[in-house]
């Protein structure tokens, strides 16, 4: 099976969909924000491989109303993406955070007087920040993961890939039952998934670190996602 890892690897390499999603995401959210991405979509493989080994995925390929509500589904969430990419506040870096600026800003308007904070208020004032800053990571992380199940669950193409790529891998021929071949496979094009998206995640998040402290570049990237999506939803149909 060492075949198809390498076969593995050389598709997940190819310019497609989920690369384009982690490389969005990667340069708008950074690295970290990418593996969560990442690990969605290496979940949603998973889920994929089940489903074929329960023929559920033959089924809905071979129901053309079912694939074209799966169609619509996937481009209605990927037009929602765009939604929220294109709506992101000028200067932020995510739509569910903060910047420190914004946080300053609001502590300065708040002072009754005018004037700069006691130290006390200045250490509470930070550990709320940082308390808050901390849970919307953790909500944003959570909410990326869950991107990147929906984005390869919704994905029509994903199954027929699945379809196509890894039942022709398994050797009836072999000792190991047909259902347990697949799950390995399926294994292997999880692994060859992570190696490389996660190589992308890293250059696009190392892209994103020298353009933290610009509202203009973050701005950009926000709407280099939203056309990426725009772009994904439409080749759900077309290509």
């Amino acid at each position: 099976m060492i075949e198809f890892f390498i076969a593995a690897l050389v598709v997940a390499i190819a310019p497609g969909p989920d690369n384009l999603f982690v490389l969005a995401q990667s340069a708008t959210y950074g690295a970290k924000a990418g593996f969560s991405i990442i690990a969605g979509l290496c979940t949603g493989i998973f889920f994929q491989t089940c489903f074929l080994v329960a023929g559920v995925s033959a089924l809905l390929a071979a129901s053309p109303k079912a694939f074209f509500a799966l169609q619509c589904l996937g481009a209605a969430y990927l037009l929602y993406l765009a939604y929220k990419s294109f709506t992101v506040r000028t200067g932020t870096i995510s739509s569910d955070r903060m910047t420190v600026s914004e946080t300053s800003t609001a502590g300065v308007a708040a002072s009754p007087e005018g004037c700069a904070a006691t130290a006390s208020d200045e250490e509470t004032a930070s550990d709320v920040t940082a308390a808050s800053n901390s849970a919307a990571a953790e909500i944003s992380k959570c909410r990326l993961y869950a991107r990147g199940i929906i984005m390869n669950m919704t994905n029509p193409k994903a199954v027929l890939f699945v379809l196509s790529f890894i039942p022709p891998a398994v050797d009836l021929n072999r000792k190991i039952h047909p259902a347990l071949q697949t799950f390995i496979l399926g294994g292997e094009f999880i692994c060859a998934t992570f190696i490389i998206f996660g190589s992308v995640a890293l250059l696009a998040g190392a892209v994103k670190r020298f353009l933290l402290n610009s509202p203009k570049a973050n701005r950009n990237l926000n709407w280099f996602s939203g056309v990426v999506f725009i772009f994904l939803a439409v080749t759900l149909f077309v290509l």
